[in-house]
């Protein structure tokens, strides 16, 4: 069947369908491109939610209509854009995952209509996209849903996944890393396959290094202390691993390790950053890794994060071998703010999203990945090489994905606008460009679901930002600083 006959079947069966959500998020701020792109890609965020069709029970998320599937990493991440819009959407569609989890544990890396298509896992995001979801509201009936499966999760990586040896977890595939065409695994058209069995890769031991902590923090909001005995020495084990046996002190970097032979394998990809998102990382190190994300041979480029280094040699504008990817960039941005690196966040996040949504005007459409460079697709190309790929999605980046890239969505509210929330409490932590500042454009964010309004107006005079934070008609005003933290707790939130 066509993706074109799917689309039509699917929204069919959504006009029959009451997602229940709530009315989307606005925000108006000093720049149009930004303010339009925002709404559009909330509207294609709502094209790309799904219905129930086949087995599934419960709405799903497509990252775009050539992808008429559930994919494990692609819907995390879609959950982390849509907290902000509406949580409730972004632990459902989360569901399929529980549902069609396999009796051994693993989690399907892709469900197809109802039926798991495939015998792959995907990247450990689920428990850290459901961590969010119930920062930005606390649903524990829906944590509780999740706690069991997700324990189940991590032991299927302890048995499968994981080299006792090296004290290190691998993929069997590289399609199991979401990064399948990095030049750590595959060559460009794909022909040649490095393998991924040998590698104690070091994205995935950040990334489990994440889940522990995402389930331990699940269990402390239910009160559940049963079972957080192995995921507290799994989580220690881990960060001593990444810091003894991934870390190269001559270059300042992490990198996967080859289990073979013990050597680290030098390349400078976005996944030697992963880290950052792992608590309690050395400072010094981190210090070391924000040298290089900061400098704009390397990271710091116009549209920032690229997935491989700018000046390194394996660098090109192909998918995963350079281009900018929107997940991989959040999970460093939010790395940085794990690590008291909040204004470098702040600043990535804005040129981040300055970039997506200027693409957007530019093009017409949101894709699955950017050019660090410019603010159009002339120079990027898809899977070169590989005429299957070419023919089935393209040579370009795929568009009418809302994907990962609706994260940008979420960055503009949380980095760049400041606004967060953690259970009741409410937080506000601008770090906006000098230019909306100079401008002195009030700026305001309206949030729906939680009968929320923000209102900020830049006071040249006194550099500070006067804040009106309007919650289910409770206000509270403040005075803060550009890059300052202030908390707000309503008690009617």
């Amino acid at each position: 069947m066509s993706p074109t006959m799917l689309d039509a079947l699917f929204a069919l069966k959504k006009r029959r369908y009451d997602f229940g959500m709530a009315q989307k998020p606005r925000v108006d701020v000093p720049d149009d491109a930004i303010v339009k792109g925002f709404d559009a890609l909330c509207d294609e965020m709502e094209y790309n939610l799904m219905p129930p069709v086949g087995g599934f029970k419960t709405p799903w998320a497509r990252p775009a209509p050539k992808f008429p599937g559930a994919y494990l990493w692609d819907s995390s991440f879609i959950a982390m854009a849509w907290k902000i819009w509406d949580p409730g959407i972004a632990t459902r569609i989360l569901v399929p995952f529980v549902d069609f989890q396999a009796s051994d544990g693993r989690m399907p890396h892709m469900v197809f209509w109802g039926k798991i298509v495939s015998k792959l896992s995907n990247p450990p995001f689920l428990e850290w996209a459901l961590d969010q979801a119930l920062a930005w509201h606390p649903d524990l009936d829906a944590a509780r849903k999740f706690l069991e499966p997700c324990v189940r999760f991590v032991e299927w990586r302890n048995e499968q996944r994981f080299n006792g040896e090296h004290g290190s977890y691998f993929w069997i595939d590289s399609y199991e890393s979401g990064i399948d065409n990095s030049p750590r695994f595959r060559s460009v058209d794909e022909k040649e396959d490095y393998g991924t069995k040998h590698l104690g890769a070091i994205d995935l031991n950040a990334e489990m290094a994440l889940e522990h902590a995402s389930i331990l923090r699940l269990m402390a909001r239910l009160g559940v202390k049963d079972g957080r005995g192995m995921l507290e020495d799994g989580l220690d084990r881990l960060r001593r691993s990444i810091e003894t046996n991934s870390w190269d002190p001559k270059d300042g970097l992490f990198y996967d390790r080859d289990l073979r032979t013990g050597a680290l394998i030098p390349m400078d990809t976005i996944a030697s950053y992963f880290p950052l998102i792992v608590e309690g990382l050395d400072p010094t190190k981190v210090e070391r890794l924000v040298a290089r994300l900061v400098d704009p041979r390397k990271y710091s480029t116009l549209v920032p994060l690229p997935t491989v280094a700018r000046d390194a040699p394996e660098f090109i504008k192909d998918m995963w071998r350079g281009p900018v990817w929107v997940n991989t960039a959040y999970l460093v941005i939010k790395g940085l703010r794990q690590q008291g690196r909040g204004d470098l966040a702040g600043a990535m996040a804005y040129r981040l999203c300055k970039g997506v949504y200027e693409t957007w005007r530019t093009e017409g459409s949101f894709y699955e990945f950017y050019d660090p460079d410019r603010h159009d697709l002339q120079e990027l190309s898809r899977k070169k090489g590989n005429f299957y790929k070419q023919i089935t999605l393209g040579s370009k980046p795929v568009k009418r994905f809302a994907g990962w890239t609706s994260l940008v969505n979420a960055l503009l509210v949380e980095e760049v606008i400041g606004l967060q929330k953690d259970g009741e409490g409410w937080h506000i932590e601008p770090h906006l460009p000098a230019s909306w500042i100079e401008r002195g454009k009030a700026i305001h964010v309206t949030m729906p679901f939680f009968k929320v309004n923000l209102d900020m107006l830049p006071k040249k005079g006194a550099g500070t930002l006067d804040c009106t934070l309007d919650v289910d008609g409770s206000k509270q005003h403040a005075n803060v600083g550009n890059g300052e933290r202030i908390s707000l707790t309503h008690p009617r939130t």
